[in-house]
């Protein structure tokens, strides 16, 4: 019996990294997104359309453990989801046609900050359905928009260093459980 008590004690610190290692690619991969946009628009394009089924494959990930719990329906997060990740791309779709090299509206840079700003609030958004972690993500991201629409000649070099430290907190949290459980 107590075997069965370590095992189900030692499955639950592995989901939880787990979670939160899809948290922090999801955070590092948002990042990339305003880089690529500055570059390169047309790819930037691609890139943030490539999200949308990226963050609701997460979103769904995460959740999925939590549904029979709660006694909701696996059908009801998938359909949620999707179509919640579809109008995404609809509005991403939208803020592309008003770039410099379609209609002109706005530039590299701010297409750049409106797409990584709509996934912030699609983020928060699916997060209220689904995980109030996803819903951090989404505060995060959106607070990463207005920082880098104030501190724009310096945001790589505070979001690098800030990155770095991220990972090493996961990965020393990670180091630190597995001591925990004498691995």
């Amino acid at each position: 019996m107590s075997g069965n008590l370590q095992n189900g004690s030692g499955s639950a610190p592995k989901k939880s990294h787990v979670t939160e290692f899809i948290l922090i690619l999801l955070l590092l991969l948002s990042v990339v997104g305003i880089a690529l946009t500055d570059y390169s628009p047309t790819k930037g394009f691609w890139y943030w359309m490539i999200m949308a089924p990226i963050f609701c494959i997460a979103t769904i990930a995460i959740e999925w453990p939590n549904l029979n719990r709660r006694g909701e329906g696996k059908g009801r997060l998938v359909w949620t989801q999707v179509f919640h990740w579809f109008a995404y791309l609809i509005v991403i779709y939208l803020v592309f046609l008003l770039s410099a090299t379609d209609t002109g509206r706005l530039n590299n840079v701010d297409v750049g900050l409106v797409a990584l700003l709509i996934l912030a609030f699609a983020t928060l958004s699916a997060g209220i359905t689904a995980s109030w972690r996803i819903s951090l993500v989404g505060v995060f991201l959106g607070i990463a928009v207005v920082a880098i629409a104030l501190v724009e000649e310096y945001i790589w070099a505070l979001l690098i260093p800030l990155a770095l430290i991220i990972i090493g907190a996961f990965l020393f949290r990670r180091r630190k459980s597995k001591k925990a459980q004498g691995v």
